[in-house]
């Protein structure tokens, strides 16, 4: 220690320890006041007057404790309170407003304890009043955001509720929408089975001399073909859905998974050069029918749009994100238009590169087997460089 440990500490002033209990009543953070059994006011200290508005001559002996709280108030008073002391000498924290001088409320926290005399008969009653108008006002602010907040759960079930209903419809729709498909091209298919027979039997037996008939007749033959076509995509379609909702999930192994799609590609295909990488995610649990046609429609694609000044590479991998799988099918081909086509990508019978036969149902197929599955497809292209679709299962 710096200083003498044997120094003496300063003279204490004993007028500190001097407390003036009149005035620690008088100006006390709370109200306090004393009443007759009956609630004639005896004595009211300053701090309550001055919540009040009013002078000491004007209440003391002059009103009642329940004079000063407004109608309900003294009804409670008087019908609760009062027999309340009288039974238990004693109430705690019941809330009151008081009236002021100027019409004017505060709301307070009462506490009273009845005094007896030796006889056990009743004195007076001490009363102690704690303001509470910033409790109130947060109490009647939770109050508020509790309404609010009932309300918007009830606006939020009425949403659910509107949702259900609107899904139910929609589920609906769609099963009929796909009925529909069904029997349309189930029924029209025949027809034009027909009428390719017939057509095929006029081109055997018939003579034309019109020069231009030869066109002609290869233009129809054209038109017939891509109608059957259309025909058989769209009970593909329909009939791979109601097919898809029978099968149960499996685990995939994918590397030999894939090797057997490639394989099921036309032989003359086979001059493309496969890169196929599984080591991130080597085997994915999901019904094997969906993830089969989600990666032949891609493959085929692949090299069904190949660019003639190249032989195609086609790169399939895996990649694990945070909650998802991600299937990658990169290809070196035409490439899409995406500020041009991006909207239209995913839509029944679009076609991009009119110069290459097909129907327009594959990547269709593909997003909707996707969605099926709770996922998502992304798409990277540029043309006359390659596409990357990017496959995200969830997991």
């Amino acid at each position: 220690m710096s200083e003498p440990e044997d120094e003496l500490l300063p003279e204490l002033d004993l007028r500190l320890t001097q407390e003036n209990l009149e005035d620690l009543y008088e100006h006390a953070p709370c109200g306090y006041c004393t009443c007759l059994p009956d609630g004639t006011l005896v004595k009211l200290n300053h701090t309550l007057l001055t919540w009040l508005g009013y002078e000491v001559q004007e209440l003391v002996a002059r009103k009642c404790l329940q004079e000063l709280f407004t109608i309900g108030g003294r009804l409670h008073y008087e019908m609760h309170c009062a027999p309340l002391l009288l039974l238990q000498d004693q109430v705690r924290e019941i809330s009151y407003t008081l009236r002021r001088k100027d019409g004017s409320t505060l709301p307070v926290l009462m506490n009273a304890v009845l005094l007896r005399d030796i006889d056990k008969q009743p004195l007076a009653v001490r009363i102690t009043l704690f303001d509470i108008t910033d409790r109130r006002k947060y109490e009647q602010e939770l109050l508020r955001a509790k309404v609010q907040a009932e309300e918007q759960s009830k606006q939020l079930a009425r949403a659910n509720e509107l949702l259900v209903t609107k899904n139910e419809q929609l589920t609906r729709i769609n099963s009929d929408l796909d009925s529909f498909v069904y029997t349309a091209s189930h029924d029209l298919k025949q027809p034009v089975t027909n009428m390719a027979g017939l057509f095929q039997e006029l081109k055997r037996t018939a003579t034309f001399h019109d020069p231009d008939a030869a066109g002609m007749m290869s233009m129809f033959e054209e038109a017939l073909q891509q109608i059957l076509g259309t025909i058989e995509g769209l009970t593909e379609v329909v009939q791979q859905q109601r097919e898809l909702e029978q099968v149960s999930v499996d685990v995939v192994e994918l590397r030999p998974f894939t090797e057997d799609i490639i394989r099921s590609l036309h032989p003359s295909e086979h001059e493309a050069g496969f890169t196929l990488d599984f080591s991130a995610v080597p085997r994915l649990r999901m019904a094997r029918p969906s993830l089969h046609s989600m990666l032949y429609n891609l493959l085929s694609n692949a090299l069904k749009y190949a660019s003639p000044d190249r032989r195609p590479q086609v790169r399939v991998s895996t990649a694990q994100g945070d909650k998802e799988v991600i299937i990658s099918v990169q290809d070196n081909g035409r490439g899409i238009d995406l500020a041009r086509h991006g909207s239209e990508l995913f839509q029944l019978f679009r076609r991009f590169h009119p110069e290459v036969v097909g129907s327009g149902m594959g990547l269709y197929l593909v997003n909707r087997l996707v969605h099926q599955a709770g996922g998502r497809v992304e798409v990277e292209s540029e043309v006359s460089s390659g596409t990357t679709f990017h496959i995200f299962l969830p997991q």
